[in-house]
């Protein structure tokens, strides 16, 4: 059972240690484009207060600041940047997320550890509904709702201004998660 505890244990777990960027937020509108926005602004909490992690790669930029990791997208940018994948891809994209390059083969000691991180992965996807819906930015889900993204050899659609991101947005019908990963060179 999820509680604020294993929530943020999971989320230490996938995301502690990494360039990354974990929370959720209230669903207040029926266009989830707008409760999605007002996470990545950082707009919303977490109406749970369960916490949140926000670690983006520094910058030389002068004008990004550490607080806000993500561009300021129009809701309409969502519709060209984002595809629609099912649980066993949004679950797997977010172990993968902790390696290198998106790629669960990146991340060390892997095997030893991956019944763990599918294990945070499910705990995490478990505070939402299981009639959520799940969209990622990874090219590889173009046109393929169920692709194996545990190792992606794919593109990416930019979210943020950093060299690279990639991330799985949740939407349940009282919530959403955003959880993100960045790469800056």
């Amino acid at each position: 059972m999820i509680d604020s505890t294993s929530w943020q244990s999971a989320l230490l777990e996938l995301f502690g240690g990494t360039f990354a960027f974990a929370a959720a937020g209230p669903r207040r509108h029926e266009d989830w484009r707008r409760d999605v926005q007002a996470v990545m602004a950082l707009e919303a909490s977490d109406p749970r207060k369960w916490g949140f992690i926000n670690c983006p790669p520094p910058t030389s930029n002068i004008e990004k600041t550490e607080k806000k990791p993500f561009a300021d997208l129009r809701v309409e940018e969502f519709d060209a940047l984002l595809y629609r994948v099912g649980w066993r891809s949004a679950t797997q994209l977010l172990v993968a997320l902790q390696g290198l390059y998106y790629q669960a083969a990146n991340i060390p000691d892997f095997e030893a550890r991956k019944r763990r991180l599918f294990d945070c992965a499910e705990l995490i996807l478990s505070r939402f509904q299981q009639e959520a819906a799940y969209y990622t930015n990874a090219a590889e889900a173009r046109g393929n709702s169920d692709p194996d993204l545990l190792n992606p050899d794919t593109e990416w659609n930019r979210l943020s201004d950093f060299t690279t991101d990639c991330g799985l947005i949740v939407v349940a019908d009282s919530e959403v998660g955003v959880f993100w990963a960045f790469d800056e060179d």
